[in-house]
């Protein structure tokens, strides 16, 4: 393994991130007492918050890596500007990519790198063929809050290279039965008639006893989305990645939860998701060359209605006294569907992905030498099924049937009143059976079983500055198979199964950050680093998968604040910067493209509570210029030009309810969503959406 010493690049990072140095002085700034105030401020206290992304639940203050959470409140208030969880994360965690505008997550990264997208724990993600639509695979209205854990991540395994989204979903409240019906509508101001939308949702829970629900449904019917110039959007905007327009959602969740005493608790869920497109058109062909766009053209050539279907099913345990310690247990099934648009000239597609698993975690303490150490371990498998099927044409990706083990230890050891060291193994297997096939050049791919071994380690530790002030990093690594059914599907050279053993994914992540808070402010900075043997980028021949070493660094940073009564404000900034060796030559010389990498990012955001019936608040996403120098035979060769995003939302009491009202684009710019930009396509040169207005009405009775 490289030593990070002797790598340039990590060195050059931490010389550039003098140049955003600027979070570093406002995290100065929490360590100076506050001005009088007439009323009590709230407090932010983020050490407080408790996140279990990681296996077992944790404060923030004791976290050794960059971690975010997304709260329900958050993810409330967001949902009303953009239901799309893509600009949900965009908005509020560092680390993230601009969102794509889109069904599809193709091109909105972690640190540059693919993450795994889990459900309560359930991954959701298709690492045999990837489909992309791993975060729009539930509504926000199911969700509690969201936990990111940046940087590649062992601890759920099989394919967080770069990083984790755990969503949770909304639990069962204590007391007697609670309802919520809310009804709403949003509309673009450039073309109000064909852009209606209209949501709606009821929920009920509470408890009887030793059991609790909770019942939640929404439905959401979309029309048309058009851009700042009042022209339409095709109902897929990257292509055939998958499009938000003309489309008719739902999700139901249900949850019965039995606690037969203090330490013991029973869960079953149930989370089923259905989005489906129905549209009267499709796209042209755009001119990027000359400023054209991608027209929306009348015509729908699908087979069969694009979109997306999610089932997930939850069965989870929990005992707090089990050797001393915490002991917690699941098992799951998914089963998601993920259909493509037909693009001209090539067959329908869907990806399947059947997985059913478990995970059994175990949180131990003991004394060493008088010193209080906690144990982490247990174990996890997952089968998973996966296939993308033609529709109306050939199948020419084969059956991946996947069985995968796991197993993990990680020990946490005090050191003194000042730090903390955590440090850890995981041991992964597995075993992938490969159907043969004739691929999409024609050839004929005999099948067979593929076998990796990987064992990743974690090195990682915190000290305690002040009571208010923290400085943690340390070393982790993240594996993937890495899309093995798109290395099949495309390669001209590979004749049987077992020849892509060699194109599996190990990732190297690095990172020293800071964090401070106190009772009215709460920021953290971190530096990363990251390097792979095996990155997966695309070349222009047919958009083949090419896999050559890479390295990405950069600096992320979020603060918040409450500096008076009613306010709060904050931000966030993510910059960084990326590079692969095309020629295996050891000279980086070629920028990662703009799906990989985005430009620097930046977000800010000012709440105020007028009176105690009224608030308001309005946040900004700024998205820099980045022209990657890129190789010829780089599949995505556009840059990106700066463009600023201002959203407006405010809620007040009306009635015996709460109307919300939401404005995405206030300022309606005109703009390329990154990702457009970086595709430079003729069928998807297109603009993000213009200015959207939502007004929500909801009762709780």
């Amino acid at each position: 393994m490289k030593k990070i010493e002797k790598n340039s690049h990590f060195e050059r990072a931490i010389c550039r991130a003098g140049q955003y140095s600027a979070p570093l002085a406002l995290l100065a700034v929490m360590h100076m007492p506050a001005q009088a105030q007439e009323a009590e401020v709230t407090p932010i206290r983020a050490g407080d918050i408790v996140v279990t992304a990681t296996r077992a639940a944790t404060p923030v203050s004791e976290l050794t890596r960059s971690v975010s959470v997304v709260g329900e409140e958050d993810v409330e208030r967001e949902k009303t500007i953009n239901r799309n969880i893509g600009d949900i994360l965009a908005n509020t965690t560092p680390g993230f990519s601009p969102s794509s505008e889109a069904l599809s997550n193709f091109g909105q990264t972690l640190r540059g790198r693919d993450f795994l997208t889990l459900i309560d724990g359930v991954p959701q993600s298709t690492p045999l063929r990837g489909a992309s639509r791993d975060l729009n695979t539930i509504d926000p209205d199911a969700i509690e809050r969201i936990e990111v854990v940046r940087g590649g991540t062992a601890a759920y395994g099989f394919g967080a290279t770069g990083g984790l989204v755990n969503i949770i979903t909304k639990r069962p409240e204590d007391g007697a039965m609670k309802a919520t019906s809310s009804a709403g509508l949003r509309f673009s101001t450039e073309h109000v008639d064909d852009s209606w939308q209209y949501e709606a949702s009821q929920t009920v829970t509470g408890r009887e006893g030793n059991v609790d629900y909770y019942a939640g449904a929404t439905y959401v019917q979309r029309n048309s989305i058009f851009d700042a110039d009042g022209d339409r959007i095709p109902p897929d905007s990257l292509g055939v990645q998958g499009g938000y327009a003309d489309a008719d959602s739902w999700n139901l969740l249900g949850k019965l939860g039995y606690e037969p005493d203090a330490e013991q608790r029973y869960q079953i869920s149930a989370n089923y998701f259905s989005f489906l497109q129905d549209t009267d058109y499709t796209f042209g062909l755009g001119d990027p060359a000359a400023g054209i766009k991608t027209p929306a053209v009348k015509g729908s050539p699908n087979a069969e209605k694009p979109g997306t279907e999610n089932l997930t099913l939850n069965l989870e345990y929990s005992n707090e006294d089990v050797l001393g310690g915490t002991m917690t247990g699941q098992v799951y099934y998914n089963d998601l569907t993920s259909r493509f648009a037909k693009f001209p000239g090539f067959s329908q597609t869907e990806v399947t992905s059947e997985k059913w698993g478990g995970r059994l975690t175990m949180e131990t303490p003991f004394k060493v030498a008088g010193t209080n150490v906690k144990l982490l371990w247990g174990g996890d498998y997952l089968r998973d099924e996966t296939v993308q099927a033609g529709i109306d044409g050939p199948t020419i990706v084969p059956v991946m049937e996947q069985n995968a083990v796991a197993g993990f230890a990680e020990l946490e050891v005090p050191v003194g009143s000042w730090g903390l060291v955590r440090g850890g193994m995981r041991y992964e297997y597995i075993s992938i059976d490969v159907e043969d096939v004739v691929n999409r050049p024609g050839r004929f791919v005999q099948g067979g079983t593929v076998e990796f071994n990987e064992a990743l380690f974690n090195l990682s530790g915190i000290i305690y500055v002040t009571d208010e002030t923290e400085i943690y990093g340390g070393f982790s690594q993240g594996f993937s198979v890495a899309d093995l059914g798109r290395v099949i599907r495309d390669s001209t050279v590979i004749n049987q199964a077992s020849e892509v053993e060699s194109e599996a994914q190990l990732v190297d992540n690095y990172e020293l950050g800071v964090r401070a808070f106190n009772d009215w402010a709460s920021g953290s900075v971190a530096l990363f680093y990251s390097e792979s043997d095996k990155g997966t980028t695309y070349s222009t021949a047919n958009l083949n998968l090419v896999k050559v070493p890479e390295e990405i660094w950069g600096v992320e940073a979020q603060l918040d604040l409450t500096p008076a009564p009613r306010w709060s404000l904050g931000g966030t900034a993510t910059w960084m910067e990326g590079q692969l060796d095309r020629n295996g030559d050891g000279n980086f010389e070629e920028d990662l493209d703009n799906t990989r990498i985005p430009p620097l990012k930046l977000t800010a955001y000012a709440g105020y509570e007028v009176t105690d019936w009224w608030d308001a608040r309005l946040q900004v996403l700024h998205s820099g210029h980045r022209d990657p120098d890129v190789g010829a035979a780089a599949a995505y060769q556009g840059g990106s030009d700066v463009y600023t995003l201002v959203d407006f939302y405010s809620a007040f009491d009306a009635g015996p309810g709460t109307l919300e009202v939401g404005v995405d684009n206030l300022l309606n710019e005109s703009y390329f969503p990154v990702v457009n930009a970086a595709f430079l396509a003729p069928y998807a040169y297109n603009k993000g959406p213009g200015r959207m207005v939502s007004l929500t009405y909801t009762i709780n009775w």
